[in-house]
């Protein structure tokens, strides 16, 4: 889960710092050369995904792979942009929710603590009479 986070993270602090065209010219892009578009997309993407320390590079790899399957399933840029968010959106829920597991765990540990076993549990036989 901390590999999810710090993968989150990394792309945020890498796209902060990358000069990207702005919007003009990606709309401009988008609206007479897709293609350009496209290539300028995976073209950052390659050097975020290169940039990345190398224990998360096949992870980011497999994610690019997702994401490009899933724009050349899409039929058009509105399916493309909506499909994409719906996997981002299900990323951040599943994010969401394994965040929300560990701080209810963490919180109900207290009381696990406080529970504590019942002193001198001795289990009593009754005594037969070993002389015979």
């Amino acid at each position: 889960m901390i590999d999810c986070i710090y993968v989150l993270q990394f792309y945020l602090v890498v796209f902060m710092f990358v000069d990207l065209p702005d919007f003009n010219c990606l709309k401009k892009l988008a609206e007479e050369d897709p293609e350009e578009l496209d290539f300028l997309c995976h073209f950052y993407s390659r050097q975020l995904i290169d940039n990345a320390p190398e224990k998360y590079q096949k992870r980011l790899n497999g994610l690019l792979f997702q994401i490009e399957a899933t724009k050349r399933r899409c039929k058009n840029p509105l399916h493309r942009c909506i499909s994409i968010s719906k996997m981002m959106m299900d990323s951040f829920e599943n994010l969401h929710s394994a965040l929300t597991d560990v701080i209810e765990l963490d919180m109900n540990e207290p009381a696990k603590q406080k529970e504590k076993p019942p002193q001198n549990n001795i289990i009593h036989f009754p005594a037969e009479d070993i002389q015979n």
